[in-house]
């Protein structure tokens, strides 16, 4: 990340009585809806076999590996509900985000092995597009955790396209 955004001063004051009153209606609604996401993003992570499933093959889950990857306290999460072709699994099996390893920030994918063993599916490429496209943008190193069988069969004249 660019040496200006770590050294950037904080701006902003605190807001008084009067503007935290007006605002309340406000900052009700984002926490419902923030709520809402939760529940989609949880959806998400559960998709597909149940990690122990996948912890007896010998495997880690996508989430294990970030966990295990990536400094404490700095995983961003981006695109983890973004579904544009609503497929059947309720995922593209893409997780994608911001954090740091070892330090240093770097934008982070990887596919759900959960999830139809991690295979493509329609929606995976733009949702990889988005991340890429992010990774060159922000000047950060793409890290890549993928353990993939392949595509899905039934639909692969969906994914190829892409």
């Amino acid at each position: 990340m660019r040496p200006y955004f770590e050294k950037m001063a904080e701006f902003g004051k605190p807001l008084n009585e009067s503007k935290i009153k007006e605002t309340e209606e406000n900052v009700a609604k984002i926490k419902e809806i923030e709520k809402e996401l939760a529940l989609e993003i949880e959806k998400v992570k559960n998709a597909g076999l149940p990690t122990e499933k996948i912890n007896a093959r010998g495997q880690w889950t996508v989430w294990q590996r970030l966990e295990y990857l990536v400094d404490p306290g700095t995983w961003c999460p981006l695109h983890s509900i973004f579904n544009p072709e609503d497929n059947e699994e309720g995922t593209t099996s893409v997780v994608d985000g911001l954090g740091k390893i070892n330090g240093k920030w770097a934008v982070i994918v990887g596919f759900d092995n959960k999830v139809i063993a991690g295979a493509w599916v329609p929606g995976q490429a733009a949702n990889v597009l988005r991340v890429t496209d992010l990774a060159k943008r922000l000047r950060l190193p793409l890290v890549w955790l993928v353990n993939c069988s392949g595509v899905k069969l039934t639909e692969q004249q969906e994914v190829y396209p892409d």
